[in-house]
C-alpha cells in the first residue's frame, strides 16, 4: 500500500509521550485509494487501520474458516457419539434414506421407525419401544442404527446404546469371575438404566432359567422406569414366546410395538470381483 500523508491531527499528551491520531490517503493495490487511522505514540508509528474493503474481505474469509472448522467438530463430536452407541461399524453411515423399500413390509416398517422418532418424547415418557421381528438379513438393524442416528442429530442428550444379546448375558457372566470389579446386580442395574437400549439377536441365547431370569430382571426394570427398548429377533412370534417364555414376553408386549420384517434377506452376496 502507498501512502500520501494529508495528517488530520488530534493530539494528547500522556505519561508515555505525545499521542497523535492522524487521517492518512493511502492507496490499496487492490482497492485504490481510502482514508486511513494512524496511532502515534511519541512520534512513533503504533497502528494504522487496514483498507475497509480489505478488511470487511478478511472477516468473510474468517467467518468462512470459522464455519468450516466448526461443522469440522460437529462432525466428529457426532462420529464419537455414534461410536459409543457401539452400533456395528457397517450401519453407521446407514439412516432411513438408505434403506430399501420395495415390498409393503419394508414400506411398513421404514413408517413406523420413523413415527417412533417424530414421537420420541412420548414414547420416552412412555417407556414405550419397538420389536422387530423377521428373518436374517431383512432390514431390522438397519432400521434400528437408522433410528439411533436420527435420535442422535435430534437430541444432543440422548445416549442410545446397541448390544447383542448375548453381550449382555457375557457381561452378567464375567461378574461371577474372580477378581471381577462389578457384581451382577450393578451389571443388570447399568443394562436398564440406558436411556434407549436396543438389543440385537434376542432369541440366539440357549433359552437357559439363567438367560430368561437376566433378561427379565432388565427388561422388567425397564418398563418399571419408563425406560424405552428396542428388541430384534430372526424367530417367529411362537418359537420368540418359547425363547423367552410367558411372563418375559407379556413385559415385552405391553411395551414395545411389533413390526413385522416380511422377504428375503437384503444383503448381497459377495463376488470374486470384490478382490479386484
Amino acid at each position: 500500500m502507498n501512502n500520501t500523508e494529508t495528517p488530520t491531527l488530534n493530539a494528547v499528551n500522556t505519561i508515555f509521550g505525545k499521542l497523535e491520531i492522524r487521517q492518512v490517503k493511502m492507496n490499496c493495490i487492490l482497492h485504490g485509494e481510502y482514508l486511513a487511522n494512524q496511532v502515534l505514540l511519541g512520534g512513533k508509528l503504533k497502528e494504522i487501520s487496514e483498507c475497509p474493503k480489505c478488511h470487511e474481505e478478511h472477516l468473510a474469509e474468517r467467518a468462512i474458516d470459522e464455519e468450516k472448522a466448526r461443522k469440522q467438530e460437529e462432525a466428529k463430536n457426532r462420529q464419537a457419539r455414534i461410536k459409543e452407541t457401539r452400533m456395528p461399524l457397517e450401519y453407521q453411515g446407514k439412516d432411513f434414506s438408505t434403506f430399501i423399500t420395495e415390498t409393503e413390509s419394508q414400506r411398513n416398517a421404514l413408517a413406523m421407525a420413523k413415527r417412533f422418532v417424530n414421537g420420541w418424547e412420548k414414547a420416552k415418557a412412555g417407556g414405550y419401544g419397538l420389536l422387530f421381528l423377521g428373518g436374517c438379513g431383512t432390514g431390522k438393524t438397519h432400521l434400528a442404527c437408522a433410528i439411533m442416528l436420527e435420535l442422535l442429530d435430534k437430541y444432543a442428550c440422548l445416549y442410545p446404546r446397541y448390544y447383542k444379546v448375548t453381550e449382555i448375558f457375557s457381561a452378567v457372566r464375567n461378574t461371577y469371575q474372580q477378581g471381577a470389579t462389578t457384581n451382577e446386580e450393578e451389571t443388570i442395574k447399568f443394562f436398564s438404566s440406558i436411556q434407549l437400549l436396543v438389543i440385537d439377536e434376542v432369541g440366539v441365547q440357549k433359552g437357559s432359567e439363567s438367560e430368561k431370569r437376566i433378561l427379565f430382571s432388565i427388561l422388567d426394570n425397564r418398563v418399571t422406569s419408563k425406560k424405552p427398548t428396542i428388541l430384534m429377533t430372526n424367530l417367529g412370534s411362537k418359537d420368540f414366546v418359547w425363547v423367552l417364555g410367558d411372563r418375559l414376553y407379556d413385559r415385552i408386549r405391553s411395551k414395545c410395538v411389533p413390526v413385522l420384517f416380511k422377504g428375503n434377506s437384503m444383503r448381497t452376496p459377495a463376488t470374486p470381483d470384490v478382490f479386484d
